[in-house]
């Protein structure tokens, strides 16, 4: 066959005019065996090679077929649909590319938000460290992921208080109630928030009764959350 025998293609709908040569660079590839004549061909009713897929899609095929590279519009977003025709046709150095880009693309595309979540219990050896201690949970990230937080865990007053705070990139928010911690990363592990790090700090001191010293402890448990957001 003539490699620069010229070939008209309707690729579910869109009409493409390209060379044996160009479909069959990567003769391994689906593409490329369609085209060696191993395979029947399909012809609309004008003589034009059939390919029932995307046709949009297609153009970046093709034209990568005639570079070796890929070549996107700036803002491209549609690399799912794009790999799924990419996968059709089975060319290795196109979904290489394709994963390429996508991965540059999502880091342009999105930014990594940090929630911090910190409980501070205090209390005696006797209470330590049963519901009678003292808890203190800090809040500490950007104010619409604090906002987005469920009422029925940081509760209806905080959340007002938070909507009077300035600012958008960092707030601090201090609470006062037990086993909020543990809700709040149920809620967050479920929310696409991963838990990058968490620790555990004690510190002890004596402080002088009426009769006798009391060993007073302070446990502080602090839990850094991780998510990523398109801008």
């Amino acid at each position: 066959m003539d490699d620069t025998h010229i070939l008209r293609l309707n690729v579910g709908g869109y009409i493409y005019t390209t060379t044996r040569s160009t479909v069959g660079k990567y003769p391994d590839s689906m593409l490329g065996v369609m085209f060696k004549g191993d395979i029947p061909s399909k012809t609309d009713q004008d003589g034009n090679y059939f390919i029932d897929r995307d046709g949009q899609m297609f153009r970046y095929i093709l034209n990568f077929c005639r570079s070796g590279k890929l070549c996107l519009p700036q803002n491209f977003s549609e690399f799912d649909l794009l790999e799924n025709e990419a996968d059709f046709y089975q060319i290795q150095p196109l979904m290489n590319s394709i994963t390429t880009a996508k991965q540059h693309a999502m880091k342009e595309n999105v930014e990594v938000h940090y929630l911090e979540i910190v409980e501070v219990r205090t209390g005696t050896t006797a209470t330590m460290p049963s519901k009678n201690s003292r808890v203190k949970t800090i809040l500490l990230g950007r104010k619409e992921d604090l906002l987005a937080l469920p009422s029925n865990i940081v509760g209806e007053e905080a959340a007002e208080r938070l909507e009077c705070k300035n600012g958008s990139n960092y707030v601090e928010l201090e609470i006062y109630g037990s086993n909020m911690r543990i809700q709040l990363a149920d809620f967050l592990s479920n929310t696409g928030w991963n838990l990058e790090n968490s620790d555990l700090s004690s510190s002890s001191s004596l402080t002088k009764g009426q009769e006798l010293s009391i060993l007073c402890i302070e446990q502080t448990y602090r839990d850094r959350w991780k998510i990523y957001k398109l801008k």
